[in-house]
Protein backbone atom coordinates (compact mmCIF):
# COMPACT_ATOMS: atom_id res chain seq x y z
CA UNK A 1 0.00 0.00 0.00
CA UNK A 2 0.88 3.22 -0.97
CA UNK A 3 1.77 5.73 1.33
CA UNK A 4 -1.24 8.35 -0.06
CA UNK A 5 -3.15 4.93 -0.05
CA UNK A 6 -2.47 4.65 3.78
CA UNK A 7 -3.30 8.24 4.50
CA UNK A 8 -6.69 8.28 2.65
CA UNK A 9 -7.57 4.99 4.97
CA UNK A 10 -6.68 6.10 7.65
CA UNK A 11 -9.74 8.58 8.43
CA UNK A 12 -11.40 5.14 9.36
CA UNK A 13 -8.99 3.99 11.63
CA UNK A 14 -7.96 7.16 13.31
CA UNK A 15 -6.72 6.21 16.92
CA UNK A 16 -9.31 7.32 19.69
CA UNK A 17 -7.82 10.28 22.06
CA UNK A 18 -5.04 10.41 23.54
CA UNK A 19 -3.65 7.40 21.85
CA UNK A 20 -0.30 7.10 20.18
CA UNK A 21 3.25 7.00 21.01
CA UNK A 22 4.72 10.70 23.03
CA UNK A 23 4.09 13.55 20.93
CA UNK A 24 1.67 12.05 18.66
CA UNK A 25 -1.14 14.48 17.65
CA UNK A 26 -4.91 12.94 17.92
CA UNK A 27 -6.51 12.57 15.35
CA UNK A 28 -10.06 12.66 16.95
CA UNK A 29 -11.91 15.44 15.66
CA UNK A 30 -13.62 18.11 17.50
CA UNK A 31 -16.92 17.70 15.98
CA UNK A 32 -16.99 21.35 15.30
CA UNK A 33 -19.92 21.79 12.48
CA UNK A 34 -19.21 25.81 10.91
CA UNK A 35 -22.03 28.24 12.35
CA UNK A 36 -21.38 31.33 9.32
CA UNK A 37 -21.16 29.46 6.47
CA UNK A 38 -23.09 31.71 4.41
CA UNK A 39 -20.81 34.64 5.71
CA UNK A 40 -17.81 32.81 4.49
CA UNK A 41 -19.84 32.19 0.65
CA UNK A 42 -20.30 35.94 0.91
CA UNK A 43 -16.48 36.25 1.39
CA UNK A 44 -15.36 34.44 -0.90
CA UNK A 45 -17.91 35.19 -3.63
CA UNK A 46 -17.08 38.49 -3.79
CA UNK A 47 -13.65 39.21 -2.00
CA UNK A 48 -11.37 36.25 -3.03
CA UNK A 49 -10.21 36.87 -6.71
CA UNK A 50 -10.20 33.27 -8.97
CA UNK A 51 -6.21 33.68 -9.08
CA UNK A 52 -3.73 35.12 -7.70
CA UNK A 53 -4.18 36.84 -3.54
CA UNK A 54 -7.10 39.18 -2.11
CA UNK A 55 -6.78 43.04 -1.93
CA UNK A 56 -8.77 42.62 1.26
CA UNK A 57 -7.85 41.15 4.40
CA UNK A 58 -11.39 39.38 4.46
CA UNK A 59 -10.83 37.81 1.52
CA UNK A 60 -7.01 37.11 2.06
CA UNK A 61 -7.95 35.28 5.26
CA UNK A 62 -10.10 33.24 3.62
CA UNK A 63 -8.34 32.15 0.85
CA UNK A 64 -5.11 31.29 2.86
CA UNK A 65 -7.14 29.25 4.91
CA UNK A 66 -9.32 27.67 2.21
CA UNK A 67 -5.81 26.98 0.56
CA UNK A 68 -4.22 25.10 3.52
CA UNK A 69 -7.96 22.86 3.68
CA UNK A 70 -7.52 21.80 -0.29
CA UNK A 71 -3.82 20.98 0.49
CA UNK A 72 -4.16 18.46 3.49
CA UNK A 73 -7.05 16.75 2.40
CA UNK A 74 -6.80 17.04 -1.58
CA UNK A 75 -2.92 16.43 -1.51
CA UNK A 76 -1.71 15.19 1.66
CA UNK A 77 0.21 17.98 2.21
CA UNK A 78 2.78 16.91 -0.68
CA UNK A 79 3.35 20.36 -1.87
CA UNK A 80 3.76 22.23 1.76
CA UNK A 81 6.42 24.59 0.89
CA UNK A 82 6.85 28.41 2.58
CA UNK A 83 4.22 29.50 0.97
CA UNK A 84 1.63 27.25 3.26
CA UNK A 85 4.18 27.84 6.26
CA UNK A 86 3.44 31.74 6.01
CA UNK A 87 -0.24 31.32 5.43
CA UNK A 88 -0.27 29.31 8.84
CA UNK A 89 1.37 32.23 10.58
CA UNK A 90 -0.05 35.04 8.84
CA UNK A 91 -3.70 33.89 9.67
CA UNK A 92 -2.27 33.10 13.05
CA UNK A 93 -1.25 36.61 14.12
CA UNK A 94 -3.93 38.45 12.45
CA UNK A 95 -6.28 36.88 14.17
CA UNK A 96 -4.68 37.17 17.53
CA UNK A 97 -4.50 40.98 16.67
CA UNK A 98 -7.97 41.52 16.33
CA UNK A 99 -9.90 43.73 19.39
CA UNK A 100 -13.07 41.51 19.15
CA UNK A 101 -11.70 38.20 20.02
CA UNK A 102 -11.59 37.14 23.37
CA UNK A 103 -7.73 36.02 24.79
CA UNK A 104 -9.25 32.60 24.65
CA UNK A 105 -10.16 32.86 20.87
CA UNK A 106 -7.05 34.43 19.88
CA UNK A 107 -5.22 31.36 21.81
CA UNK A 108 -7.66 28.94 19.92
CA UNK A 109 -7.06 30.70 16.41
CA UNK A 110 -2.87 30.29 17.19
CA UNK A 111 -2.82 26.51 18.65
CA UNK A 112 -4.97 25.80 15.37
CA UNK A 113 -2.68 27.45 13.00
CA UNK A 114 0.40 25.37 14.86
CA UNK A 115 -1.27 22.59 15.35
CA UNK A 116 -1.93 22.96 11.27
CA UNK A 117 1.57 23.93 10.38
CA UNK A 118 3.25 21.24 12.27
CA UNK A 119 1.20 18.86 10.28
CA UNK A 120 2.41 20.43 6.93
CA UNK A 121 6.29 20.55 8.19
CA UNK A 122 6.11 17.45 9.02
CA UNK A 123 5.08 16.63 5.63
CA UNK A 124 7.45 18.84 3.87
CA UNK A 125 10.07 16.30 5.99
CA UNK A 126 8.94 13.55 4.75
CA UNK A 127 8.51 14.67 1.12
CA UNK A 128 11.99 15.47 1.49
CA UNK A 129 13.33 12.24 2.49
CA UNK A 130 14.38 13.72 6.31
CA UNK A 131 11.49 10.81 7.34
CA UNK A 132 12.50 7.05 6.58
CA UNK A 133 9.27 5.17 4.41
CA UNK A 134 8.96 2.78 7.21
CA UNK A 135 9.22 5.30 10.22
CA UNK A 136 6.54 7.57 8.74
CA UNK A 137 3.60 8.35 10.92
CA UNK A 138 0.50 8.57 9.09
CA UNK A 139 -1.67 10.55 11.41
CA UNK A 140 0.90 13.38 11.05
CA UNK A 141 0.93 13.97 7.68
CA UNK A 142 -2.08 16.06 7.09
CA UNK A 143 -5.34 17.44 9.01
CA UNK A 144 -7.80 15.86 6.46
CA UNK A 145 -11.08 16.73 9.03
CA UNK A 146 -13.07 19.88 8.80
CA UNK A 147 -13.43 21.02 11.93
CA UNK A 148 -10.30 23.18 12.54
CA UNK A 149 -10.76 25.07 9.60
CA UNK A 150 -14.26 25.44 10.35
CA UNK A 151 -13.25 27.07 13.45
CA UNK A 152 -10.80 29.52 11.75
CA UNK A 153 -13.19 30.09 9.12
CA UNK A 154 -15.94 31.28 11.59
CA UNK A 155 -13.48 33.34 12.78
CA UNK A 156 -13.11 35.43 9.70
CA UNK A 157 -16.36 35.79 9.11
CA UNK A 158 -16.67 37.12 12.27
CA UNK A 159 -14.22 39.80 11.63
CA UNK A 160 -16.30 40.12 8.40
CA UNK A 161 -18.99 40.81 10.10
CA UNK A 162 -17.62 43.50 12.96
CA UNK A 163 -15.91 44.83 9.59
CA UNK A 164 -18.32 44.75 6.52
CA UNK A 165 -16.38 46.88 4.22
CA UNK A 166 -13.24 45.05 2.90
CA UNK A 167 -10.44 45.66 4.89
CA UNK A 168 -7.10 46.73 2.76
CA UNK A 169 -4.43 44.18 2.23
CA UNK A 170 -0.89 44.75 0.78
CA UNK A 171 -0.27 41.46 -1.47
CA UNK A 172 2.75 39.93 -0.42
CA UNK A 173 4.44 39.44 -3.85
CA UNK A 174 6.77 36.97 -2.19
CA UNK A 175 3.66 35.02 -2.29
CA UNK A 176 3.59 32.37 -5.10
CA UNK A 177 0.29 30.48 -4.37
Amino acid sequence: MGIFDRLRKRKSTAPAEGAGPEGHISETPLGYKQNYTEVCRYIWKNYVPEEGQADNLQGELLREIEKLRWEAQENGNINWDEDFAYFCDFISSTLSEQPIFSDAAKDEAVSIMARLKSYGEYSRKVNDGEIPYDEIDMYRIAYVEDDLYDIICDKIARLHMENPEPVPYEKNEAICR
